[in-house]
Formats: structure tokens, C-alpha cells, sequence
């Protein structure tokens, strides 16, 4: 059994330890700067590139985030990084140039986004497989999608893993999943094919079922997000082992 005491040891800053009104934007190099410096551990988001290069970045969509438009899945890594983010001026950045950054100072929890092709994506599974097998520094990967943590359990089964849930699952999140397949995720019953090391639930939804069972039976440890006020942070002291915050320091702000 992996020795996961690092996946709660610090603080998770969710998307980096972001300030958008000191010009430091989610999922970016100041943000994870800022975060290691800290000694905060970190979460990011990963998206695929049109030329199949992996970023990070949370949404499939670029207006929120830059001056482009359109989805990020149709534009090439070139083009991209081309892009002015908003209120930021780092650029567009690849999942190697953040393994690189943080360089095994502090854990990374990446998220991988689905990309909702009817076609599968195995194919962005495995790429980011193949980029995370030979990091030294700790991390850990976690989706919504079990079909994604079953294509991950199958290439690189040593890379610790976790399902993301909530009581209530979006279908127009997950439209390439059946909605007996969305059930199933909120339900967490795709366990025995996926076999995660550890669960992360929506904080507003806690306590539930589903992780209380796994964190007392099976010893899944459970991380909670994205917690923002205290009253999230106490609900999460008493059904969560593992926080992923945002909007304060945990450090400079205890309970």
C-alpha cells in the first residue's frame, strides 16, 4: 500500500493560491508560485489541445479566462499560448512546464477535466500518464469521469488516484456519459472498477453516504472543495481529513 500521508499533510490552494485583484489568475505560474512559496500544497485542472498537448486549465472554454473565444479542445498550443489572459500577463502553460516549476517542493492534485468527446479519451489519459510517470516530486490525479480513472488504473496503476463527487451531477457536464452512468458517480458505485485511493466531495454536500462509508470501511481518505468561509472550514473539520481552499490562508486564518 502507497504511503499517502503527503496528500494531507498541507492545505490544498485550489487552482494555486490565486489573487485576481494582485493579478495572480487561477491555474497560472504566479498561482502556483505563490502556493509553493506558502508551502501550500496545490490543485490544478488539466485540459487537452487541439494537437493534443495537455494545459492547465480549468475551463472548456476560453472567454472567462483570456481575450480568445471558442473551446480550448479546437485551438492548437501554438495559438494559445498566443493569448492574453485576463488581468494576468503569464502566458497559456503545458503540464510539463508545471512539473518543472514546482519541482517536488509540494504535492499536486491535478484534476483532469473530461473532455466530453463521444469518441473517448483514452488517448488524453495516457499522455498525461506517460508526463506524470517519471515525476519524482508527489501527485496524485482525481476526475469526475470513472472512465477516465479505469483508463488511468489500466497504463499507470502507481499513480495514486481519486474520484471527484457531489450529491447532484450536471448532465450537461458529463454529456458524453448515460445518465445511469451520472448516478453512478454520484453514488460512487464504479468503486471496484476504479479502486481509488481516496475520494473528493463537494463541501456544501458533506456529510454524505458515499465517503463517510469509504473513509470508515476502506480507509479513503476524504478531501473536501472548494472551501471558502468558515462555515465550510468547520463542516470540513468534521467529515473531511483534507481541505481545498480558496479566497483565504489557512495558515494566517485557524479556526
Amino acid at each position: 500500500m502507497q504511503d499517502l500521508s503527503w496528500l494531507t499533510a498541507r492545505p490544498i490552494a485550489h487552482r494555486g493560491f490565486h489573487n485576481k485583484e494582485a493579478g495572480i489568475l487561477e491555474n497560472t505560474p504566479s498561482a502556483v508560485k505563490a502556493a509553493v512559496e506558502n508551502n501550500f500544497a496545490i490543485e490544478v485542472d488539466l485540459q487537452q489541445t487541439k494537437d493534443g498537448q495537455v494545459i492547465v486549465f480549468h475551463d472548456p472554454n476560453l472567454e472567462r479566462l483570456t481575450h480568445g473565444e471558442g473551446k480550448v479542445i479546437d485551438f492548437d498550443l501554438a495559438d494559445l499560448r498566443n493569448l492574453s489572459m485576463r488581468g494576468s500577463t503569464d502566458p497559456m502553460w503545458t503540464l510539463q512546464e508545471l512539473l518543472d516549476l514546482v519541482d517536488g517542493k509540494v504535492p499536486l492534485v491535478i484534476e483532469i477535466k473530461t473532455l466530453n468527446l463521444a469518441e473517448g479519451q483514452d488517448g488524453f489519459i495516457k499522455t498525461i500518464a506517460k508526463i506524470l510517470i517519471d515525476y519524482k516530486g508527489s501527485a496524485a490525479i482525481k476526475s469526475f469521469d470513472p472512465k477516465m480513472l479505469r483508463t488511468m488504473k489500466d497504463v499507470a496503476p502507481q499513480i495514486p488516484r481519486g474520484c471527484i463527487s457531489m450529491t447532484t451531477l450536471s448532465e450537461n457536464d458529463h454529456l458524453h456519459l448515460t445518465e445511469h452512468e451520472i448516478e453512478k458517480i454520484s453514488w460512487m458505485v464504479h468503486m471496484a472498477g476504479t479502486d481509488p485511493h481516496f475520494v473528493s466531495f463537494f463541501v456544501k454536500d458533506l456529510p454524505a453516504d458515499g465517503p463517510s462509508f469509504l473513509r470508515e470501511f476502506y480507509g479513503l481518505p476524504t478531501m473536501t472543495w472548494t472551501v471558502r468561509t468558515k462555515e465550510d472550514r468547520l463542516n470540513a473539520a468534521k467529515h473531511a481529513d483534507q481541505i481545498v481552499f480558496e479566497g483565504f490562508n489557512p495558515d494566517e486564518d485557524p479556526l
